[in-house]
């Protein structure tokens, strides 16, 4: 990554799955969208690949390790697409277009990321695995906000990591008014081209 983390402990690091692991990844992932995290079972996973339960708790002890390991496999992913799509663009506002661009795929996708990732958060305020993940998860983001902040505009180090977590709350304030609206597939793009405006508009407002 392109900055220190700032948290205490980083999860070691969840890419190094063989295919059987990252096909149950994909699998508990997709469940977990379609029915929660509570409501999945090890054994629907296992019914969804084709083998026996006691083949998904030889690769996962449990359903809370298969969940954080789903999580986290996610969440380095979704990071690491952040980090790609700014590190060519050139100028402020291509920077903030590249990075809507790498956090907005497509709506699919979005909605199924925000419905799973908005558990997560309310894991984390009861459960410490959860909450080390989620904040390391929230500090590479924030850091990578910062960084693009950072690197088009003189402000002190507070005023870069105030903004950053302003154009945070921005877009996770968006995507949280998107997944509510009834044609969200439809709107999908509107709200795209709403989070570049508005991450804009308030970076200019700041000068």
């Amino acid at each position: 990554m392109t900055h220190a983390l700032n948290v205490a402990q980083t999860p070691p690091p969840a890419g190094a799955q063989s295919p059987k692991q990252e096909e149950l990844l994909r699998l508990a992932y997709r469940l977990m969208a379609t029915k929660g995290m509570h409501r999945m079972t090890l054994q629907d996973v296992a019914d969804a690949a084709g083998m026996s339960k006691a083949n998904v708790v030889y690769h996962y002890k449990t359903k809370e390790d298969l969940v954080l390991t789903v999580m986290q496999w996610v969440l380095e992913r979704v990071a690491a697409r952040v980090v790609q799509a700014t590190v060519s663009a050139k100028g402020r506002d291509a920077k903030i277009r590249a990075m809507v661009d790498a956090i907005f795929v497509d709506p699919r996708r979005n909605r199924n990321f925000y419905i799973v990732y908005a558990e997560l958060i309310a894991h984390s305020s009861r459960n410490g695995r959860f909450a080390e993940l989620n904040g390391w998860f929230r500090e590479i983001v924030t850091g990578q906000y910062a960084d693009v902040i950072r690197s088009t505009s003189d402000r002190s180090k507070k005023g870069v990591a105030e903004a950053a977590m302003v154009v945070r709350a921005l877009i996770d304030g968006l995507f949280l008014q998107w997944l509510e609206e009834p044609e969200w597939e439809a709107r999908h793009r509107e709200y795209k081209s709403l989070c570049v405006r508005s991450i804009i508009a308030f970076l200019d407002n700041e000068r």
